[in-house]
């Protein structure tokens, strides 16, 4: 956000530096001019770089949010699984806890009984010892013969025998019992620990999922912050265009206003040059960045352009002398011209700079521009004096259009000319 603020304050302090240009006619206007275009075209490309920036880390923060967005969705389900698991243990444990129940009653009513079992061997015991029933002689003495005293005493063994296997049968029982009891309690206790374990792993499934969330929400915080980042980039780089088209158009303007100074001027290149193979390949370069894409005709013209200014005693008398001119070939300002060197001018170029340098030129022109820009700034004239006019009450000039005060030829998409 520095670097953005920075470039706004940059941009800021171009506007309010920036004035309409009255098409003076001097070199320092064009220079200055020049390097308000050069400032403008790097505001417009640092902005350019900071929004590519910005839209990199906005498109990582997307990705982030929804790589976040998906693990909160995976943890919910493990949590929602989770949830069922701890469900499904309260009721096997709610099973388990019936069943001990259960058990703790059968134990108590087998307890009961073996209790009552016992209080009923140990009453018919006092009874017999009271009524001396287990003393065998008396037994024999009572009993009128052997038939019968034989009789009591199997009596007496049957009722032993009973009350021996009565309480025996209560306490295996009472064992199994107190066995399965136990059993199912370790189970139950198992299920607890198992519940236990659930509900800490559900807890620290919720604890990811919070932290989760809230990554995501400042995630989305910062998306939204570099949103706003990047509208206020694209503001600034609508401004900063803008601007440079402007300033553009000034030093273009500039460029036309020193050129009228050479009004009755054109060039008359027949040929006899004689260039170094390095002043070729310039040559080549500049018509490449100028007029690569306007056909053959168009990049002999612009060959064309330099070759009659060589010729031209109001410009240098050198191919480097007249490309390297302060402020007359946007390429070279650009850096485009050097860029173009470095790779090698392509074969059509070369051979358009040839023919010119060779005197094969096809205009006297000493200037172009674009046909676009230049249809513009007639139009432009043209309607500042129909407006003077009806403001001073008198008919408007004519002739005061920039079509009509040069002499020119249009090739493809350029405007060759030179001033009447």
């Amino acid at each position: 956000m520095k670097k953005i603020r920075g470039c706004l304050a940059i941009l800021l302090l171009m506007v309010v530096c920036f004035y309409s240009t009255s098409a003076k006619a001097s070199q320092s206007e064009v220079d200055r001019l020049k390097e308000e275009s050069e400032n403008a075209s790097q505001a417009v490309d640092e902005i350019n770089n900071q929004k590519e920036q910005a839209e990199e880390i906005q498109n990582q923060l997307e990705g982030q949010a929804d790589s976040l967005s998906g693990q909160i969705t995976n943890l919910n389900t493990q949590i929602t699984t989770v949830s069922g698991q701890i469900s499904d243990t309260e009721e096997n444990i709610a099973l388990v806890t019936a069943d001990i129940e259960l058990l703790n009653q059968q134990l108590e009513e087998t307890q009961a009984q073996l209790d009552s079992q016992r209080e009923a061997m140990k009453r018919r015991i006092q009874y017999m010892y009271e009524n001396q029933s287990t003393n065998t002689l008396v037994n024999y003495l009572e009993s009128g013969s052997m038939a019968e005293f034989l009789q009591r005493l199997e009596y007496l063994a049957e009722i032993t025998e009973y009350d021996e296997n009565a309480i025996a049968k209560f306490e295996e029982t009472q064992a199994a019992l107190e066995e399965t009891k136990a059993s199912i309690e370790d189970k139950n206790a198992e299920l607890a620990a198992y519940q236990d374990t659930l509900e800490s792993q559900k807890s620290e499934l919720g604890v990811l999922v919070s932290n989760t969330a809230t990554a995501l929400d400042t995630t989305n915080s910062q998306i939204a912050d570099t949103e706003a980042a990047i509208a206020e980039l694209e503001k600034q780089l609508e401004e900063a265009k803008a601007y440079e088209q402007r300033v553009q158009q000034q030093y273009q303007a500039a460029q036309v206003a020193l050129a009228e100074q050479l009004a009755g001027e054109s060039g008359g290149y027949s040929g006899g040059y004689s260039t170094t193979d390095e002043e070729t390949l310039l040559l080549a370069a500049l018509i490449q960045a100028e007029a690569a894409n306007q056909g053959d005709a168009g990049r002999l013209a612009v060959g064309s352009v330099v070759m009659n200014r060589v010729a031209s005693s109001k410009f240098p008398n050198s191919v480097s002398g007249v490309i390297y001119s302060s402020g007359q070939f946007a390429p070279v300002t650009s850096g485009r011209v050097a860029i173009i060197l470095a790779e090698g001018p392509n074969s059509a170029c070369q051979y358009a700079a040839s023919q010119a340098i060779a005197g094969n030129t096809n205009t006297d022109a000493l200037f172009f521009c674009t046909y676009s820009y230049a249809q513009n700034l007639h139009n432009e004239q043209v309607a500042a004096e129909q407006a003077a006019a009806e403001a001073e009450g008198r008919e408007p000039n004519e002739g005061v259009g920039f079509l009509d005060r040069t002499s020119g030829t249009v090739i493809n998409a350029h405007y060759f000319y030179n001033y009447k």
